[in-house]
């Protein structure tokens, strides 16, 4: 596998919600060639066309690269060969402050599409910013509960009475729901402690019993020795959590060759994890500080078979979006309603199906 020497950025970024901005600025041309009417207009015009050949993608990390899927499809170079056979130039823009960041970007213009989580592509929605799901990254990224070292915690069965690191208004805050709900727990019989960025400290120092967090952190934590998985998500793929490739609806409805592109690149990656759990454990891990691919073989150890890497969407998929939209608007962190079968558009993946 070729070295990077591009940042690495912990996979757990992709859930911190703060809200962040990369800002745009230009140059002016300076020269001594005489500026007419006709070769201004014309040296626009292909600026124009260089611009609108450049497809701008979001990812969720500051070390511009992709995750999952995608991570994979960039890696091994396949994304970048797909756009190219397509007529496009691939930019992929990190984002350390995840989602909202990229949501906010969306909106200032900044961004084609994007491959981020099922949450912050929802609230962008809602927040009227007209954007299109047209392709999974990952349609099951496991969740689990790590127990502190000397914690009485088996699984969920045991959270009344005990502390539990829980960010409110994220994919574990709905997790954690799920999990109390099946284990017949009222949410008022935990002591939730709501943070994200200090999770890590908190479960570490001994102030929380449990956290209920990814499986690439759990088991991470696991590894250095900070407390024991002791349930995940494997075995309830309605828990789990999503990531998609967003587009701008306009932007995807005028370059539907770049969103085929795509998926092909991600189709491929697909298709090459299947047979190389090894080397996609590795490479997982190298898009990440300091994780070791024996902690993504371990993620991915519940299919190894990487279904969840086809980026077709399913009617499962659209199901866990229904969910997670009802989560957002019972927890007010919404005040407009997605409609998921308008938001989801399949044609795309239908058409590049078709063209085989």
């Amino acid at each position: 596998m070729k070295k990077k020497s591009k940042k690495k950025v912990l996979l757990g970024a992709v859930l911190v919600l703060a809200m962040g901005l990369t800002a745009c600025g230009g140059s002016e041309n300076s020269g001594n060639a005489e500026v007419t009417e006709e070769n201004s207009g014309a040296a626009e015009s292909a600026q124009t066309e260089e611009t609108d050949k450049v497809v701008r993608i979001g990812a969720v990390t500051q070390g511009n690269m992709l995750n999952a899927t995608g991570g994979i499809a960039q890696e091994k170079g396949f994304l970048e060969e797909e756009l190219e056979k397509a007529g496009y130039k691939l930019e992929v823009k990190g984002f350390a402050q995840a989602g909202p960041a990229i949501n906010e970007a969306f909106g200032a213009g900044e961004l084609d599409m994007a491959i981020y989580g099922d949450l912050p592509a929802t609230v962008c929605k809602s927040n009227g910013i007209d954007t299109t799901i047209f392709a999974v990254n990952d349609s099951k990224m496991q969740m689990c509960i790590l127990a502190a070292n000397g914690s009485d915690i088996k699984s969920a069965k045991d959270f009344k009475g005990h502390k539990v690191i829980v960010g409110r208004g994220t994919i574990y805050h709905q997790c954690f729901k799920s999990l109390i709900a099946d284990a017949g727990i009222a949410e008022e019989d935990v002591e939730q402690i709501n943070t994200v960025s200090d999770a890590n400290s908190v479960i570490a120092s001994g102030e929380a019993d449990a956290l209920v967090t990814a499986s690439s952190i759990g088991y991470y934590l696991e590894a250095q020795g900070i407390g024991t998985v002791v349930e995940t998500t494997a075995d309830h793929p309605e828990w789990t959590s999503q990531f998609f490739a967003v587009g701008k609806t306009d932007y995807l409805k005028e370059n539907p060759e770049a969103a085929k592109a795509v998926i092909r690149a991600l189709k491929r990656a697909y298709e090459f994890s299947k047979d190389n759990l090894d080397e996609v454990a590795e490479i997982s891990a190298s898009l990440t500080d300091g994780y070791t691919a024996d902690v993504f073989e371990k993620v991915y150890d519940f299919d190894p078979s990487f279904e969840h890497f086809n980026p077709e969407i399913t009617e499962e998929s659209k199901t866990k979006l229904k969910a997670l939209e009802q989560f957002l608007e019972d927890e007010e962190l919404i005040s407009n309603p997605v409609d998921i079968d308008q938001f989801v558009d399949t044609s795309y993946y239908e058409a590049v199906i078709n063209e085989e």
